[in-house]
């Protein structure tokens, strides 16, 4: 094309500078872009901006077709058409930034030559942290999403201090009452202008594109524009990292009903990606960084010890752990867009960063991600990578055995991401890399051959946590009631095994946990079961009919009842106690003759104190995704979604969780992977003996 005179290798690039003409056609000011090509190694005395930014619609409340049609710009001296979000940001450059050079990489990367694509992706750590500034623009500005900057501008630079605190000794507040803010904090609360603003500050679709890690990460001064005002990114990071950390975020999803205009903006905000970049960014960050002090307190180790050799495979592994949820136009750039901070990581560490890291635009998805995924096990010489793999009903790349991973922007905790060092981590099959010259593990094509042994087949499942909103969690009862009143793994009750296996026995800061209690948990799922009665019957107006109906539906759970006979201290509620709580919210009238369970009622509402842990928020955390089972050898465990009776529970050689596999039926020793799996009471090598007769196995 015309308005790219040469073609770039990765030892230079362009820059833009933004300025105005007019159009041909219609006499319309427009933005006029002149391309200067430099030389890489004199990027810095350049002084140039870099954009940080997304190709299509940057809200939530709005699709790439409701933002209009693509816009003619000038690059140049030549029409181009470029999305509407880019036009947005061009116009405002030209009074932001006039005359400054930037980086942008829609208009200084020739997207249709493969070649040139490739290159300049193999160099953008460099292009990026040499920048004299980084921008970050979140799209056009309009007064919620500016109320939320400057919300993010007061909390960011006040919560400092509390999020060093917390970070540094391990703990989480789990505030979620901002009227405490005064008091715990020394900040005014947030009021509803912020609460909103931030709702739409953190919903911007910026925040989940995987580009950002890097844009972010690897500069040294980030900003983002909005009507040519520029705020510190840092004061975004640390706001969401302080909202999650305090557990204030609770206090503003509890704040906004759902008829709130703000609600679906609420529900699609991207906290976890926000607070990761921070964490991303102060680790590049390195001794520069405010959190020097307390960044070792976090795990980045993806549940292998020192013994496994540093490489850059172990980067990318931890990379990824760390980075799940974050999205890309073209899946190959999951691993791509992740090539600078891995090359930035790997040199400050003096290691070469392996082939099939580097982009290559060539290559098909499903030939990159199974490269990846066998690079990694290789190279690490551990099956840990094996417990990333998402559950198979999530994948959209056709074609990859089992044990590779389709790299699917799914928001599901994996056992080994990133955690407090307190919390310790798992190594159920007991292993240690490199003890004999023969690997445990082999890959041939699509097959990987790995030494295990089962441990029985899932017999029963339970609701998954979104099931469970549903208001009934009668195969969770069932499952609890076949089993016997002590857990033989751990010689606890089954109903505190049962509680526990759903947290992975964590409570964020200690494993076993040790801030959780029955109550509480009993607390919660009353909730679960009157909301959703509530919500079931909302459309009913006839009051009458409402309780006939709730009434109805009540009858039918004889088997909180059955738990409650069989454990009597269960996070089980009784059915008299979700009569009363349904009483209390005007679902039912009080029985006539009789008065209400008064007490059991104020109990339930009674709240947790300033410190307790929200059991939604652990539940939310670990049970989201997944659903319990049980064995026929009675191992009680979590697995994904998609998990069912007949599929078997492995330890295998190598992997530090128990992995649940599905045999082919092709082959005896022939199974695919089904995904890692929490189980209570053999997390730690339990099962490991002497006398263990390890079976090769093959998975596809």
């Amino acid at each position: 094309m015309a308005h790219f005179p040469d073609s770039l290798d990765d030892k230079s690039f362009r820059l833009a500078i933004v300025g105005q003409g007019n159009h041909p056609d219609t006499g319309e000011a427009v933005p006029s872009i002149t391309l200067t090509t430099h030389d890489l190694l004199d990027a810095v005395e350049i002084g140039y901006n870099a954009l940080s930014y997304t190709w299509g619609a940057p809200r939530i409340n709005m699709t790439d077709e409701e933002q209009g049609a693509k816009k003619s710009i000038f690059m140049n001296e030549q029409i181009v058409d470029v999305q509407p979000n880019l036009y947005d940001a061009l116009l405002e450059l030209l009074t932001a930034c006039e005359g400054i050079p930037i980086w942008i990489d829609a208009l200084c990367i020739n997207q249709s030559d493969e070649s040139e694509r490739s290159a300049q992706v193999s160099v953008m750590n460099q292009i990026y942290g040499k920048a004299k500034r980084v921008i970050v623009w979140l799209g056009k500005p309009y007064p919620e999403l500016e109320a939320g900057i400057k919300a993010a501008e007061r909390l960011g630079t006040e919560s400092v201090p509390h999020i060093l605190r917390m970070l540094g000794t391990q703990t989480w507040d789990f505030t979620y009452d901002m009227s405490l803010m005064p008091k715990l904090y020394g900040m005014e609360p947030l009021n509803e202008e912020e609460v909103i603003g931030l709702f739409h500050l953190l919903s911007c679709r910026w925040f989940t594109r995987v580009w950002v890690i890097q844009e972010v990460s690897l500069a040294e001064d980030v900003v983002v524009m909005c009507n040519r005002k520029f705020t510190p990114f840092d004061c975004v990071g640390l706001t969401s990292t302080f909202l999650h950390y305090s557990g204030l975020i609770l206090a503003l999803v509890s704040s906004t009903p759902r008829e709130h205009p703000a609600y679906p903006f609420m529900l699609s905000m991207h906290i976890y990606q926000s607070e990761r970049l921070q964490l991303l960014r102060e680790w590049c960050k390195g001794e520069a960084s405010m959190w020097g002090d307390v960044l070792s307190t976090i795990d980045f180790g993806a549940g292998l010890s020192h013994q496994h050799q540093n490489s850059s495979s172990m980067l990318m592994l931890r990379l990824l752990f760390s980075t799940f949820g974050f999205q890309a136009t073209d899946p190959r750039d999951i691993i791509y867009g992740l090539g600078g901070i891995l090359k930035h990581m790997a040199s400050e560490r003096g290691l070469l960063v392996a082939s099939e890291f580097e982009p290559n635009y060539a290559t098909q998805a499903k030939d990159l991600f199974q490269d990846v995924s066998r690079n990694i096990i290789e190279t690490t010489d551990s099956l840990v990578f094996l417990t990333m793999l998402r559950d198979s009903t999530t994948r959209q790349t056709a074609g990859l055995p089992s044990w590779a991973m389709d790299y699917t922007a799914v928001m599901c905790n994996s056992i080994h991401g990133p955690q407090f060092r307190s919390v310790g981590v798992f190594d159920a099959s007991r292993y240690t890399p490199k003890v004999t010259t023969e690997r445990r593990f082999t890959i041939e094509e699509n097959t990987l051959t790995a030494f295990g042994f089962p441990l029985g087949a899932v017999q029963k499942v339970a609701e998954e946590y979104e099931e469970s909103f549903q208001g009934r969690l009668d195969r969770m009862a069932d499952l609890l009631l076949s089993m016997e009143p002590v857990y033989p793994h751990t010689n606890e009750t089954a109903d505190e095994a049962l509680m526990r296996t759903l947290i992975w026995d964590l409570d964020l800061s200690n494993r076993p946990a040790q801030h959780v209690k029955h109550e509480s948990f009993q607390k919660t799922m009353l909730e679960q079961i009157t909301i959703a009665l509530k919500r079931k019957y909302a459309a009913e107006t006839d009051k009458s009919a409402i309780e006939d109906l709730v009434s109805s539906s009540i009858q039918t759970m004889g088997y909180l009842d059955e738990v409650a006979a069989k454990y009597p201290s269960s996070f089980f509620p009784n059915v008299k106690l979700v009569k009363s709580e349904c009483v209390r919210m005007g679902l039912l009238k009080p029985p006539q003759g009789e008065d209400p369970a008064i007490e059991e009622i104020t109990t339930s509402k009674t709240p947790s104190s300033e410190k307790a842990i929200p059991p939604r928020i652990l539940l939310g955390s670990m049970w989201y995704g997944h659903r319990p089972f049980l064995t026929d050898t009675g191992y009680l465990g979590t697995g994904y979604s998609s998990i069912k009776a007949g599929d078997e529970l492995w330890i295998i050689s190598g992997s530090p969780a128990p992995l649940v596999l599905r045999r082919t039926g092709a082959l005896d020793d022939e199974f695919t992977i089904v995904g890692e799996t929490y189980v209570h009471g053999i997390m730690h090598g339990e099962t490991i003996t002497d006398d263990v007769d390890w079976k090769k196995i093959q998975m596809v």
